[in-house]
């Protein structure tokens, strides 16, 4: 089945929110993914569509890899009765 240049925009749409949560949670895997959704997106387009989309997604990849990652968040500290721990025994 071929994708519509609509589906396929839509489809380009949904991979940057993918890579753009990847970016910030799992860059190990960023462009692992990429590289399979965009051979996904090939295969379900016009031969004539396959350079646009190679050509948006190398885009896309090299824009979100640009953008600042958050500052990684450890998450918070639980210190239970820390009083008691530094009492001496």
């Amino acid at each position: 089945m071929l994708f519509s240049a609509e589906v396929l925009e839509a489809e380009i749409c949904k991979l940057r929110g993918l890579l753009q949560m990847l970016h910030e949670d799992q860059p190990d895997v960023l462009e692992d993914v990429f590289e399979f959704h965009v051979g996904s997106l090939i295969s379900h387009a016009a031969i004539e569509h396959h350079g646009y989309i190679r050509t948006c997604a190398q885009e896309m990849l090299a824009a979100v890899q640009a953008l600042p990652r958050r500052a990684v968040d450890e998450g918070p500290t639980i210190r239970l009765m820390p009083e008691m721990i530094v009492r001496p025994a």
